[in-house]
């Protein structure tokens, strides 16, 4: 298509299979009659009557254009219309949801304000009749680091869609972006990723662009997405990279925040998929648990030293300590822990002896370490205690094997600790998993508490990472 210049926007649409609703979304578009507007829509070889439904448009208004291809998915079809388009902004919708009305001819007063990104509300339409509004204030973001900076502070504002924003068709094609068509799931979120760092400004506005209709009680664009967890993994790093790479106001520990807390949002969009889609439990689920538990040790090799770290409910941790004791014969166990146990029979510490002592340990196998009132003082306090021990072997003792029990979703977080106590030097250390009974591999996404328990954990975890190793991927 020829550079026409009197074309402001270019709205792209591709159409699949829409027979049934394709004639109200673009209804919705050519109501407003504006001859600034092209409107493309994208056929991306439909098998039903969607091309009939479209052949009834053609020939009939002079800025529509209709491009029939085959099957490529919605990138594809959206790249399609970008070779295609004219206009000087560009935006997309999608076939099953409609623009606003009346939103067009206010939404193009904004452009003069030469932004390189426009951002826009969402009406969200269910099939009970109920309404809900995703919106953004009036703002304008002199800069993208600005704007980055804001987001990273509120991660409120709309930056998913392709279809509640304008782009610059400049922007577009002087960076040469387009689409990713090998991914079938995220595809928009990293189309703006990579566009956002060249748009210049951004201007967010109360105006509500489109309107998204639930069609179906299954969403239209929900499918079983193959290593869905690895990519939303590969989805949030880019984000990161993005935002964080982009800010110069806010400081690391609000990045940090931001981090933690998208990761653990990502791990909480999958699980939530695992209902729907068994198929994606079965593939997904043993990629999280690695990160969230880590791998298992071996307990066949002999362990010297027990450490159980306490928490307010640590029964299962020394019941698991008794367990891995019945292995090792001669074992010396350590119980950790100052603070209350919610037994108020003591502390942490004085519990767990308490159970050791009545379930047949001698007093003279394990020692209390009853001053720890959290991790780090953990570790340092019984690393201590283990060098003690260590001092008092016979010359030319094979090295002390040390194994750590704490709650599986706990491990990652205490190796990281362990590093930076530099603890245990002349030990070889283990960490060995004990599960609650809401924080079990197997159980742990099923349930609020152990959903909470776990999602809090990957959040403390994120936190204690520099930026610039978290790069390298969320968990080394």
């Amino acid at each position: 298509m020829k550079q026409t210049s009197n074309i402001i926007l270019s709205i792209i649409i591709p159409t699949y299979n829409c027979e049934s609703y394709i004639k109200e979304c673009l209804n919705s578009v050519l109501d407003d009659n504006l001859s600034t507007v092209e409107i493309i829509v994208v056929d991306d070889g439909s098998t039903d009557g969607t091309k009939n439904v479209l052949g009834s448009y053609e020939n009939v208004y002079g800025n529509l254009k209709i491009i029939y291809s085959s099957h490529k998915g919605s990138s594809g079809a959206r790249n399609t219309g970008l070779d295609n388009c004219s206009g000087k902004y560009v935006a997309f919708l999608d076939c099953d949801d409609t623009i606003k009305s009346g939103f067009l001819r206010e939404g193009l007063e904004l452009i003069s304000k030469g932004a390189g990104l426009y951002i826009f509300g969402i009406e969200r339409l269910y099939l009970t009749g109920e309404k809900e509004l995703w919106n953004v204030a009036d703002h304008v973001y002199p800069t993208v680091s600005d704007f980055a900076d804001e987001y990273i502070r509120v991660r409120k504002l709309l930056i998913y869609s392709n279809c509640n924003k304008f782009y610059s068709k400049k922007i577009i094609e002087d960076n040469h972006l387009r689409f990713d068509e090998t991914l079938s799931y995220g595809e928009d979120r990293l189309f703006n990723y990579n566009y956002l760092p060249f748009a210049g400004s951004v201007i967010t506005s109360s105006l509500v662009m489109l309107s998204y209709h639930q069609r179906s009680e299954v969403s239209m664009s929900s499918a079983h997405v193959p290593e869905f967890f690895k990519n939303v993994v590969d989805l949030h790093r880019a984000k990161i990279n993005c935002f964080c790479n982009l800010s110069t106001g806010t400081t690391t520990d609000e990045q940090i925040d931001f981090i933690a807390y998208d990761l653990s949002r990502e791990v909480e969009r999958a699980i939530d998929r695992f209902d729907l889609y068994p198929e994606e439990k079965a593939e997904n689920l043993p990629y999280i648990n690695r990160l969230v538990f880590g791998s298992v040790p071996d307990l066949k090799k002999p362990i010297d030293v027990l450490i159980v770290l306490g928490s307010n409910n640590c029964e299962y941790r020394v019941q698991r300590a008794l367990e891995v004791g019945q292995l090792h014969p001669g074992i010396t166990y350590i119980v950790s822990g100052g603070n209350p146990h919610i037994s108020e029979m003591g502390t942490e510490a004085e519990f767990m002896a308490d159970y050791l002592k009545k379930n047949g340990v001698p007093v003279t196998d394990y020692i209390i370490e009853n001053r720890a009132q959290n991790s780090f003082q953990n570790l340092t306090f019984c690393s201590s205690i283990v060098d003690s021990i260590e001092h008092e072997r016979p010359a030319g003792s094979e090295k002390l094997r040390v194994g750590i029990i704490t709650g599986g979703f706990h491990i990652p977080r205490t190796r990281m600790v362990l590093e930076s106590v530099n603890g245990f030097p002349n030990a070889e250390v283990v960490f060995i998993p004990a599960y609650g009974p809401n924080t079990a591999p197997d159980n742990w996404y099923k349930n609020p508490i152990g959903r909470s328990i776990v999602l809090s954990e990957i959040r403390k975890l994120a936190t204690l990472k520099k930026f610039r190793d978290y790069k390298k991927g969320p968990f080394r």
